[in-house]
């Protein structure tokens, strides 16, 4: 199995489908075109929830397999579009070679889930496979990623002919688009954004923005949040992220106020 990228021209705020196009004969850049699933419960529009990672950073892992999860938990999926962006710190040459920041794993993995994503647009499909194969990358055990497919019942087949096709790749090249298009630009990951916010190094506390932004009558979900988005001073918080020119192999601690922030360097 093999895998590559997505390329795209535009991205849209009520997103969640994408439709590629190709050539008869080959594969071209893919084009983006959304669907949106524009209204929550109350007929109020739905918030825009897009999470901007790379598959092998670990902080994006832990986001993945102990954050996301909860909004489907507690419902708070019912107002939210989510969309997936894998991609990261990853680089682009000019002759459109994509180099990741953990390697050639991380390049596959990524291109993996981006077929992921294409092959199967429902929400809760690719999320499951998505968050069953970084859940083996949170656990250092990445190298059994293919069992996600028996484990959950998927086929196997279209995610191999999305990567060996060459299409994974330009679904790789679109993700690349998008990311490189941010304003502001991504400073590391995870990197999220309620509708198009950037909440840098609140990621951790985007529920609480999600709630904030929704229009409609607030859901169960967002009367435990705590509705002040202003981030408090805690000397003993960490925040773990991954920065776009990290190199080496070590970790060190920064205490900028009012967050200790950590960085891993890779």
């Amino acid at each position: 199995m093999g895998y590559s990228s997505f390329s795209a021209s535009s991205m849209s705020v009520l997103a969640l489908v994408v439709l590629l196009f190709c050539s008869s004969t080959q594969l071209s850049s893919a084009q983006v075109t959304v669907l949106s699933s524009p209204s929550g419960p109350a007929g109020s529009s739905k918030v825009n929830l897009t999470l901007y990672y790379e598959t092998l950073c670990p902080y994006c892992s832990k986001f993945m397999v102990n954050h996301l999860p909860k909004i489907f938990e507690n419902g708070l999926i019912d107002i939210i579009d989510l969309r997936l962006i894998p991609y990261g710190n990853a680089k682009l040459s000019a002759d459109k070679v994509i180099t990741c920041q953990h390697g050639p794993n991380e390049c596959f993995l990524n291109t993996v889930e981006a077929c992921a994503l294409h092959v199967w647009p429902a929400l809760d499909k690719h999320f499951n496979f998505i968050k069953c194969v970084e859940t083996f990358v949170d656990n250092n055990q990445r190298s059994q990623w293919g069992s996600c497919f028996s484990k959950l019942g998927y086929e196997e087949e279209p995610i191999n002919q999305c990567y060996n096709s060459g299409f994974g790749k330009q679904l790789e090249l679109g993700y690349a688009k998008v990311t490189g298009d941010l304003k502001p630009p991504l400073e590391f990951v995870p990197w999220v954004t309620v509708n198009n916010l950037a909440l840098k190094d609140e990621y951790e506390n985007f529920q609480t923005y999600v709630c904030n932004a929704y229009k409609g009558t607030k859901p169960a979900a967002c009367q435990g949040q705590q509705m002040d988005i202003t981030p408090a001073a805690k000397s003993n918080q960490m925040l773990e992220v991954t920065f776009m020119d990290e190199k080496t192999p070590t970790t060190k601690i920064m205490s900028p106020t009012p967050k200790a922030r950590r960085q891993m360097k890779f």
